[in-house]
């Protein structure tokens, strides 16, 4: 009988971890929060009433600290508002349809906040925004984003991943991200990584490749990706502006949301060069501008 007691004991070591995996899993198709890290502490959703009794409810932030403590400051890019929130849902239920509930960064980055995410049409290994404004740019359903749309997978089971992805832990749960190291891409594309976790794709780069050919000192290199762009990636090298204490602009160029930008006509747009628009807003100067 000895081994049928010890084969039991090993049984009740194995189960639970494919098991609490599959567990995951259906949590997972309804949106459900996933566990926060050690690090960081999630966010609750208050019920109306709660909601009603803070002065600072959905009223603009800069920082969590202009929030009262229930609250923290979250940018939603739907609206361009920065604002303070609780988290607005914990399963996919509490959204719309076409909706899904996702954990994002708070102000501080130490603490995380749910909200209603629009279910996009961006494919396995496609850039992605994780509050976009338009389905363009977000993930299709059952996908989720770390600046790339990927399944869900398991951190200690590489294979869970296909080929050419790799297992990331994010703020939603572990999913597959991209990665083009080791690999050739097509002729007038590299492989350029575009996120801390080292996600990468072969990409044709505009501008200034400052990752390859560094910036003058003074400058700091900027890269750009958008989800409608895939393929494509802009870089620059851009001085800061606007701060008190920091110098003037150079000649040729304007201070535009806290950057010093190639100014321009937006009758002779060709003085922005290849892959770049004269582009403008009312009230705000032409700058070249990505597009």
């Amino acid at each position: 009988m000895r081994w049928r007691t010890l084969l039991s004991v090993l049984l009740g070591l194995v189960l639970p971890l494919p098991l609490a995996w599959l567990l995951y899993m259906a949590m997972a198709g309804h949106g459900a929060a996933p566990p926060p890290p050690r690090d960081k502490v999630l966010i609750p959703m208050l019920s109306f009433e709660e909601r009603s009794r803070l002065r600072t409810y959905e009223q603009d932030c800069h920082t969590d600290s202009d929030c009262e403590p229930r609250l923290r400051c979250l940018y939603d890019m739907r609206t361009g508002r920065q604002s303070c929130t609780d988290s607005l849902c914990m399963t996919d239920q509490h959204c719309g349809d076409g909706f899904a509930c996702r954990t994002l960064r708070a102000d501080n980055g130490k603490e995380l906040v749910r909200a209603c995410s629009l279910v996009g049409v961006r494919k396995q290994g496609e850039l992605c925004d994780e509050l976009p404004n338009i389905r363009e740019e977000g993930c299709e359903k059952g996908l989720l984003c770390q600046g790339f749309c990927g399944p869900a997978c398991r951190m200690d089971a590489p294979s869970s991943c296909p080929e050419g992805f790799f297992c990331n832990e994010g703020d939603n749960g572990p999913s597959c991200l991209p990665t083009c190291e080791g690999r050739s891409c097509p002729a007038g594309q590299r492989c350029l990584s575009f996120s801390a976790e080292k996600a990468s794709v072969c990409t044709k780069v505009h501008g200034h490749d400052c990752e390859l050919n560094p910036c003058p000192q003074g400058s700091a290199c900027t890269r750009y990706a958008y989800p409608t762009n895939p393929g494509e990636a802009w870089m620059e090298c851009l001085r800061e502006c606007g701060d008190e204490g920091a110098p003037p602009c150079p000649e040729g160029t304007v201070c535009h949301l806290f950057q010093c930008r190639k100014s321009c006509d937006p009758k002779a747009p060709s003085v922005c060069g290849p892959g770049f628009s004269c582009g403008n807003r009312p009230g705000e100067p032409s700058t070249c501008v990505p597009g």
